[in-house]
Order: structure tokens, then C-alpha cells, then sequence
């Protein structure tokens, strides 16, 4: 299941009723989020610096011994949201909508109005 997670845009927005931190209200862009821990983690560390910054934005210069490759390899890190739908059907889509239905001719107390239009108009 944790390769049908997709990085979320910093223009996305979250609801998160239960369990959330960093943020005072449930509904927040994920870049607020971003804002937020980078905020907490630089307040927390004495030698914070511009550098640190890489977490969140472009990615800092690393190392990684990861699982199926030969030793390490050279890369780029950051921190990044993700989000994967559950299973079920959004609840707009589960509600069926009826259709409207058009007369099949014209109401013959609206025909005046009909042709007092202008065809330039």
C-alpha cells in the first residue's frame, strides 16, 4: 500500500479532524503545514541556517544505502507530505442525480417573447 501514496502540492488543502499538529485549524494548505514544522524544527535547533532549509525546498546533498541497490548512492533528500485515497467512492459521487427533463415542444404562451428576439442580439 505505501507505493499508491502521491507527493501532495504546497497548494493542496487537508481537513485533519483528529490527530493533527502544528496546526490550530483543521483545513490548511500543505505549504502551511511545510511552513509549520520547518518553523518548529528550526525554533528547536541553535544552529539552524539557511542551508536547513533544503529540507523543505529543493532537497539537501546525501547519501542513501537503500534496499535492492549495490551500496550507497548519491542524491538529493527533503521532507514531502503524501496522500493516498481511500478505497471507497468520494460522497458526491455516491448520491445519483436525476436528470431534467426539457418539454418536448416549446410552452405556445412564451412564442411573442421567442420571436420579438432579435437575431443580432
Amino acid at each position: 500500500m505505501d507505493n499508491q501514496f502521491e507527493p501532495l502540492n504546497n497548494d493542496e488543502v487537508l481537513f485533519i479532524n483528529v490527530g493533527r499538529v502544528l496546526m490550530v485549524n483543521p483545513t490548511f494548505k500543505v505549504g502551511e503545514f511545510i511552513d509549520a514544522l520547518a518553523q518548529a524544527i528550526s525554533d528547536r535547533e541553535t544552529d539552524w541556517s539557511d542551508d536547513n532549509e533544503g529540507w523543505f525546498g529543493e532537497g539537501l546533498p546525501c547519501e542513501a544505502l537503500r534496499f535492492g541497490t549495490q551500496g550507497w548512492q548519491r542524491g538529493r533528500v527533503r521532507i514531502r507530505l503524501e496522500f493516498v485515497p481511500d478505497a471507497s467512492k468520494p460522497k458526491m459521487l455516491d448520491v445519483p442525480r436525476e436528470r431534467t427533463r426539457r418539454p418536448e415542444k416549446p410552452d405556445p404562451k412564451f412564442d411573442d417573447v421567442y420571436n420579438d428576439i432579435d437575431d443580432d442580439y
